[in-house]
C-alpha cells in the first residue's frame, strides 16, 4: 500500500499514503489496517492493546454531569510524563520519524502528518499523529489540518489536541490525536439543547457556551472549514488579549465532523495539573488532566486513585483546572 507514497519518504516506517487524491482506501480504512496490521508485528502495540481488556471502569454521577473513570496502567507513563522546559530538552522526541521504534509504521497524511498506532491506547483504536517536522505544538498553526483530519475520518471519529502547557506529552512536537467518536461524555452532553447557551454567530459560524458540565467549554459549529478556523483564530487573540497572554492560551479541544458541520470544542484552562497530583504520600492524586479527562474520561493509572475519587474530588479537580467563567464571558465580550 505503500508503493503510491513519493520515492524517498520514511522507507523505514512507510505503511501507507493518503493524500486526498484518489486514494485507494478511504482514511479510516487505511487507519484500521494499520491498526490490524500493527497488532501482528509490533509487540509495544499488540501488548498495549492486550492491557485494555484489563481495563476497569466506572461511571460516577456528579451535580449536573457525568464522568468515566478508568483505570488504565498503561497510561502511568503519559499521566507522570514531565513536561517541563528542562525534561523535554534533555530526552530525544519521541514523535520525530528517527526516533520511532522499530517496528513502528506509520501512514503519511497529507506530505506533512504521520498517522501512528498510540501504544498506549485509552480506545480500541487510538491512533497520534504528528507533523513530519519538528516544531512546537500549536493550535494556532494546527488549526486547518484538525479540521481536514475531522472530514477525512468522518463522523465516526473525534479530532484531539492537547495544549503545551496542558496535557501534551510532546509539547516540542505537534501532534493531534485520532479516536472514535462518541465514547466522551461531554460529547452526548453537548447534544442536550439545554446544556448549550448561544453567544453570537461571526462569519456564520455560532459560538456557544456549555452549561452545567462542571468546566468551562466553548463552542464553535459551522458548515465551512475556513470560517470555523478563521473564528477559531479570533477565539484565540480574544483570550490572549483578556487573558494578558503573549503566547497561545492554555486550551485543550476536541472537533468532529456532525450532520455537515465541524463541531469544535474548546475547553480553556486555567492549570495544567490540581494541587493532588503534587502532594507526597497518600495525599496524592496522579490525575492529570488532558483532553481526555476535560472530555469527561478521567484517567486513573493507580488502582487506589480509581477506588477512592468521587464525585466531590473530581468536581474540585475541574474547578482547579478549568478557567473561571467570568473570564470566559469576558472572552466572549471581545470576540468581535
Amino acid at each position: 500500500m505503500g508503493s503510491t507514497c513519493p520515492p524517498g519518504i520514511l522507507p523505514a516506517t512507510r505503511y501507507a499514503c493518503f493524500n486526498g487524491v484518489r486514494p485507494p482506501k478511504a482514511l479510516p480504512q487505511l487507519c484500521l489496517a494499520l491498526l490490524a496490521e500493527q497488532m501482528k508485528t509490533w509487540p509495544a502495540c499488540r501488548e498495549g492493546y492486550g492491557a485494555l481488556s484489563h481495563v476497569r471502569e466506572r461511571e460516577i454521577a456528579c451535580s449536573r454531569f457525568s464522568v468515566r473513570l478508568q483505570h488504565n496502567p498503561g497510561r502511568m507513563k503519559s499521566t507522570l510524563a514531565e513536561v517541563g522546559e528542562n525534561a523535554v530538552q534533555e530526552r530525544p522526541c519521541f514523535l520525530c520519524p528517527d526516533n520511532l521504534p522499530e517496528g513502528q509504521k506509520a501512514i503519511l497524511y497529507r506530505e506533512d502528518y504521520l498517522i501512528l498506532c498510540n501504544p498506549m491506547p485509552v480506545f480500541s483504536a487510538h491512533f497520534t499523529v504528528p507533523h513530519l517536522t519538528h516544531r512546537p505544538q500549536a493550535a494556532g498553526e494546527g488549526a486547518s489540518t484538525l479540521l481536514r483530519l475531522a472530514a477525512d475520518l468522518g463522523p465516526a471519529w473525534a479530532i484531539l489536541y492537547n495544549g503545551p502547557q496542558c496535557g501534551a506529552s510532546a509539547p516540542d512536537h505537534l501532534h493531534f490525536q485520532a479516536v472514535p467518536a462518541g465514547r466522551m461524555p461531554i460529547e452526548r452532553e453537548i447534544r442536550l439543547k439545554e446544556r448549550v447557551v448561544f453567544v453570537k454567530r461571526v462569519d456564520g459560524v455560532s459560538i456557544g457556551r456549555v452549561r452545567g458540565v462542571g468546566r468551562e467549554v466553548v463552542i464553535l459549529n459551522g458548515a465551512g472549514p475556513a470560517e470555523v478556523e478563521g473564528v477559531f483564530h479570533r477565539l484565540l487573540d480574544a483570550f490572549k488579549v483578556v487573558c494578558l497572554a503573549d503566547r497561545e492560551p492554555m486550551l485543550n479541544l476536541i472537533c468532529a465532523r456532525q450532520e455537515r458541520k465541524y463541531v469544535l470544542l474548546v475547553f480553556p484552562r486555567a492549570k495544567h495539573r490540581p494541587d493532588a497530583f503534587f502532594r507526597t504520600g497518600d495525599g496524592r492524586v496522579a490525575v492529570s488532566p488532558a483532553v481526555l479527562e476535560m472530555g469527561g474520561i478521567v484517567v486513573a493509572p493507580l488502582e487506589r486513585d480509581f477506588e477512592r475519587l468521587d464525585a466531590t474530588l473530581l468536581e474540585e479537580i475541574f474547578r482547579e483546572v478549568t478557567l473561571d467563567a467570568e473570564t470566559v464571558a469576558h472572552v466572549m465580550e471581545a470576540l468581535a
